[in-house]
């Protein structure tokens, strides 16, 4: 399996006599799918698979019949297409705001890690997250002063390693304490 993408690739192989080509593939070794068979008879074959869904690995095996009808079928293989699309945030918004805390929640088009970055300024300076992947994000970020207005923005990282960042966002914590 060669030239991965995100929806595709491109299996090669070579037969000792001339043959026809085609590719049997699937996400079990059931398979599930073929390619239209190309009855052209050669020693060199490239089938492209297209199609495909991203981050997932594939099973494929080829099969080459010659001239004569005797017909030939490779073992098991596997390949995994590539993933270079971030996740896409959406959602986002502060839930139960208080004196001291909030939490910040979204939700992400694929499984995702959590971060916010949030501060007095949109250099923001502190951080929240959780490494587990999922696609509905709640951090609470705690420790908070009363009465002030935050900076913060949402990012989240799916397994392959794309990662989106929203813009900046605010919210105002309550001031509920009278004074001393």
């Amino acid at each position: 399996a060669g030239s991965i993408t995100e929806t595709g690739a491109t299996i090669t192989w070579t037969t000792n006599e001339p043959s026809t080509s085609q590719v049997e593939y699937g996400t079990t070794v059931a398979y599930g799918s073929q390619t239209t068979l190309n009855p052209t008879l050669v020693t060199s074959h490239s089938v492209n698979l297209t199609g495909l869904q991203p981050w997932t690995t594939y099973h494929y095996r080829v099969k080459s019949t010659d001239a004569s009808g005797n017909a030939g079928v490779s073992g098991d293989r596997t390949f995994q297409t590539d993933d270079n699309t971030p996740p896409v945030i959406s959602g986002v918004d502060d839930s139960g705001t208080g004196d001291t805390g909030t939490t910040i929640i979204w939700t992400t088009s694929e499984p995702a890690t959590s971060r916010v970055d949030y501060g007095l300024t949109t250099g923001y300076g502190q951080t929240a997250q959780n490494a587990s992947l999922a696609t509905s994000h709640s951090l609470p970020l705690t420790g908070l002063t009363p009465g002030t207005t935050y900076h913060y923005r949402a990012r989240s990282t799916d397994e392959a390693g794309n990662e989106r960042t929203t813009g900046d966002y605010t919210f105002q914590t309550t001031d509920t304490g009278a004074p001393t």
